[in-house]
């Protein structure tokens, strides 16, 4: 009798001891994000999340907070960098101080032309230049993949079809770069989130703006701006998956091989996603009255011609902050990649 309460009484104990154990074994990440749920990307995110909760067998469970659940886009960084939230969905180009190189591929314009290039570049640069890994580890984060957008077109009430037209114009534009592309053809440029897009043109606070064609169907764009000019105002990857080093270091190494090969399998799934989205995304507009406009050659050479050197820029900046040596390297390989015959 004596031996089975003995038994009883350890097995009690081993079990109360085992709680705290198993409990902090599931771990709840939260990430903000700063797009909508149901753009491609958004959903290659979700995905994300729930194959890394299925390949941990629960483990690890990532809650999404889409359309910025958790604090506005210009919190973020700081509420990543502070461990105040675990993960971001969120765009470099809004923090081209603390985030220099990272922001380079993500406000540049008319330098890349369509989202293989942008998916190339993004890998290559981590892997290639030192000097992205190390800004994110300065800002206690690590970058887990990149997503693609495609293209930025130019969108408004209206058909634009020379350079002259764009003078007083308001135009979208965020970071430091497409601000002065703005500025270079006479247009003054309004900083405004993918959020505020809508009653921006709704309540003319911006003219034009530089939108993809799936993201127009996504905000329903096409319900206040009717017409999409043919030309590239900007390509590039766009909002990263980051992971704070706090969070980060909470995962066992199993559990960030997980994450990590998810991570890998879903930059991939969303390349092939943007690019369906596209297809289906130029149909779904020409049923809805929307006009896609060619934008002439000579004119976009104008353009092109009233543009800053920006990697001459990039490179003279970094060489003050001690990395011109990393600059000419990212240029470098951007220069290879969209110079390289398409596939």
């Amino acid at each position: 009798m004596i031996t089975r309460r003995v038994a009883c009484f350890l097995g009690v104990a081993a079990a109360l001891a085992a709680g705290p154990a198993l409990a902090q074994s599931k771990l709840t990440l939260r990430m903000n994000h700063q797009m909508a749920a149901n753009t491609a990307g958004s959903i290659v995110d979700q995905w994300f999340a729930d194959e890394v909760r299925k390949r941990t067998n629960g483990a690890v469970d990532t809650k999404v907070f889409f359309s910025n659940g958790l604090g506005e886009v210009k919190e973020t960084l700081s509420l990543l960098e502070t461990g105040a939230i675990d993960m971001a969905a969120l765009s470099p180009g809004y923090f081209p101080d603390q985030l220099p190189f990272f922001t380079a591929p993500n406000s540049i314009p008319m330098a890349i032309d369509n989202i293989d290039q942008a998916y190339v570049i993004s890998k290559r640069f981590l892997a290639e230049v030192p000097a992205f890994m190390q800004e994110a580890q300065s800002k206690k984060l690590r970058p887990l993949f990149f997503h693609v957008l495609n293209p930025y077109l130019l969108v408004g009430k209206e058909q634009i079809s020379t350079v002259d037209q764009l003078k007083g114009k308001k135009f979208r534009t965020w970071g430091s770069d497409l601000p002065r592309m703005a500025q270079a053809i006479g247009a003054t440029p309004v900083t405004l989130g993918v959020t505020e897009l809508y009653e921006g043109l709704l309540r003319g606070v911006v003219d034009v703006i530089p939108f993809s064609v799936d993201l127009m169907q996504n905000y329903k764009v096409y319900e206040v701006a009717k017409h999409v000019m043919e030309v590239t105002i900007w390509d590039g990857p766009t909002w990263g998956v980051w992971i704070g080093d706090k969070a980060w270091a909470k995962l066992t190494p199993a559990q960030q091989r997980i994450v990590t090969e998810v991570a890998d399998e879903a930059a991939k799934r969303d390349l092939e996603a943007v690019r369906k989205a596209a297809d289906d995304s130029r149909a779904f507009l020409l049923s809805q009255g929307v006009k896609i406009h060619p934008f002439p050659a000579a004119e976009l050479a104008k353009w092109r011609a009233a543009l800053p050197n920006y990697f001459d820029e990039f490179i003279a900046k970094q060489e003050k902050a001690g990395k011109g040596s990393d600059a000419r390297k990212m240029v470098e390989i951007w220069k290879q990649v969209v110079a390289a015959p398409k596939s």
